[in-house]
């Protein structure tokens, strides 16, 4: 049997099970860490075929960026020049480095102003390294509105009793994301958050799962981030990482006055993808937490 590792010209040590695997598992079929002979870890996972596309892309833009300066990304190995994805036994397979990584201390990180100005300063390293790269677009154009839209009928249909709590929401929100389309885009992580940064002490160590970036509105990855902690604790709000985050960003980056003019209505615009998620998993208690949390984004504007 092939050796895993022997695509990238390497030899398999051990296999390591009890190593934590960071990340979503949902973004591919398998996941597990291989020691070689060099002792170096690796993470080595099976994709699904309608991944290839998306994930070559990936692996090339993050290449792209590393070569320009961006410090903090995992990159994926070559096959050879420009090849990304291994065939092993018929199946697609990507390796790229496992980072042993401190735990996030939760919720309490939510209060950390070290760890909010981090985090700025990756995005602030991000945009200054992604700015005039030619950059794949491996998910395609994001229509946010026509995605809640969508989102918001399929629950009018089938739970009427989560759509009389949505549709206050939506007469509040969809108005004004009307005008997502004519904010300036930019390179964007497209799930930035604390969860998916592998962390070093207080600082960055490496950022994960790129499976959404692509041009964006340039202030998704701030509204994100920002959602994703506030959820944690909505009084995290008003003190600690995130306005040290948002501060560091105002200071270091060019992102526009329009775009901070129309956050307060964008973080609880992208909370449709996470209120899909809670859908699709059944989970009436997230999914009602979800729910309160973008009334009390709304009622904070």
């Amino acid at each position: 049997m092939m050796d895993a590792l022997e695509p990238w010209g390497r030899q398999t040590l051990r296999r390591h099970t009890e190593k934590n695997i960071p990340g979503s598992p949902e973004r591919a079929l398998s996941r597990s860490v291989i020691e070689d002979t060099q002792n170096n870890l690796w993470l080595i996972e099976r994709i699904a075929n309608k991944q290839l596309v998306p994930r070559a892309a990936i692996a090339c833009n993050l290449k792209t960026l590393h070569d320009s300066g961006l410090e903090h990304i995992l990159l994926y190995q070559q096959i050879e020049e420009g090849t990304y994805v291994a065939d092993i036994m018929g199946l697609p397979w990507q390796l790229s480095p496992y980072y042993k990584s401190d735990p996030l201390p939760r919720p309490e990180f939510v209060y950390d102003e070290e760890r909010g100005e981090a985090l700025a300063d990756f995005l602030c390293s991000l945009r200054k390294h992604a700015k005039g790269k030619q950059l794949e677009q491996g998910e395609g154009h994001l229509d946010l509105l026509g995605y809640a839209k969508t989102l918001v009928k399929t629950i009018s249909d089938h739970e009427p009793k989560v759509f009389e709590r949505i549709e206050p929401v939506c007469k509040r929100l969809f108005p004004v994301m009307e005008t997502f389309s004519a904010l300036p885009t930019a390179f964007c992580h497209g799930d930035f958050h604390p969860l998916n940064v592998l962390w070093r002490g207080k600082n960055v160590g490496a950022v994960i799962d790129w499976e959404f970036s692509g041009m964006r509105p340039e202030i998704y990855d701030v509204a994100n981030m920002i959602g994703c902690v506030a959820f944690e604790n909505p009084d995290g709000l008003n003190s600690g990482l995130i306005p040290k985050f948002l501060k560091v960003l105002r200071d270091k980056t060019d992102i526009g006055d329009d775009s901070y003019a129309i956050l307060p209505f964008f973080i609880p615009a992208l909370r449709f993808a996470w209120l899909s998620e809670w859908l699709r998993k059944k989970d009436w208690e997230m999914l009602s937490m979800e729910l309160n949390f973008m009334k009390i984004l709304l009622d904070r504007i």
